[in-house]
């Protein structure tokens, strides 16, 4: 028989890096852009340090590291290309006004999580730009991210840009950075583990889950498998949604996240805006039990477009307040 979901499920939201583009079209705060895998070479200038023999993968990183990665010959290469990352990502800072990544931060609730494929510091810097704002969700980083610090003797995370655990005092190590290799192992890393145990456990009792910008490359799929496996011990699949945001066609995208997908409880979409977290903000998975489980729909809560973040705090604080 099947199990009624709570009105209050979470929502799970799964972020790619053609989130982090869409977030930040113009680049970061002082112009910096977001690379991706096709254009990761070109711009972190990773060309000076890379032999020519290797000039035919220069438009897909994924694959150009994963040779050079399995070159035992190639080593200190390999930790070059990862400190030029590492470095390139750590310096991006996030612009004045609201992001798209300001408005998914407020769009959710403690309840719910975000877990992010991104190496980029700027949904944790859009985070901390809220401290007033009660119940924000839960962040993880499946595949690292420089903005996070471990403090391994305390065993707990922090934020890397204030250098030492608010503990002990000891001075923060980075977080792992996964790369885009064909067999990643999540469980040799106990924290990316424990990253990854959290999207589990939320997947598996979601009423709603969100892909936003991410596309499931071939060197993820470890990654897809675990989501997957997720997903079919989903105890209310009978009644979830799954949105994807993304810019490509459907036919892609469905052959893509088939077995993501149940019957016909998804949308292809290509724009947040469109997104159920953006026109019922804070009450996604509340909205969309009483739409489709009750037949009783709500009229739509759309975000405006702000200018300010005090602005957007001002706007959100009667949903905040009728939390609490």
């Amino acid at each position: 028989m099947s199990v009624i979901p709570p009105r209050n499920s979470p929502h799970v939201v799964i972020l790619g890096a053609g989130a982090s583009l869409a977030a930040f079209p113009n680049g970061d705060k002082n112009g910096r852009k977001l690379p991706l895998m096709n254009s990761l070479v070109d711009m972190l200038g990773l060309k000076s340090i890379l032999p020519k023999k290797y000039s035919q993968y220069f438009n897909d990183f994924e694959k150009l590291y994963g040779i050079i990665n399995s070159d035992l010959k190639q080593q200190k290469l390999k930790e070059e290309i990862d400190q030029a990352v590492y470095n390139y990502f750590y310096c991006l800072q996030v612009p004045e006004s609201p992001t798209l990544y300001d408005y998914l931060l407020l769009s959710l609730t403690n309840k719910d999580i975000i877990a992010t494929f991104n190496w980029d510091p700027l949904l944790l810097q859009c985070m901390r730009r809220h401290p007033n704002v009660k119940n924000l969700p839960r962040v993880h980083f499946l595949h690292g991210n420089v903005a996070v610090g471990i403090c391994y003797e305390c065993n707990i995370l922090g934020y890397m840009y204030n250098h030492r655990c608010h503990r002990c005092n000891n001075p923060f190590q980075p977080m792992r950075l996964l790369y885009p290799v064909e067999k990643k192992d999540y469980n040799s890393d106990l924290v990316i583990k424990n990253e990854w145990n959290e999207l589990k456990k939320h997947i598996q009792h979601a009423l709603y889950i969100t892909v936003f910008g991410y596309s499931a490359p071939a060197s993820d799929v470890e990654a897809k498998q675990l989501m997957v496996d997720a997903i079919l011990n989903n105890r209310y699949k009978e009644f979830y949604e799954v949105d994807i945001i993304d810019i490509k066609g459907e036919d892609e995208l469905y052959s893509n996240w088939k077995k993501f997908l149940y019957k016909q409880h998804y949308g292809f979409i290509t724009d947040f805006q469109d997104s159920y977290l953006w026109q019922h903000p804070r009450r996604s998975t509340e909205a969309f039990f009483d739409a489709y489980l009750m037949n009783s729909p709500w009229n739509d809560n759309p975000f405006p477009d702000f200018s300010n973040i005090g602005d957007m705090h001002e706007w959100i604080k009667p949903l905040v307040n009728e939390e609490t």
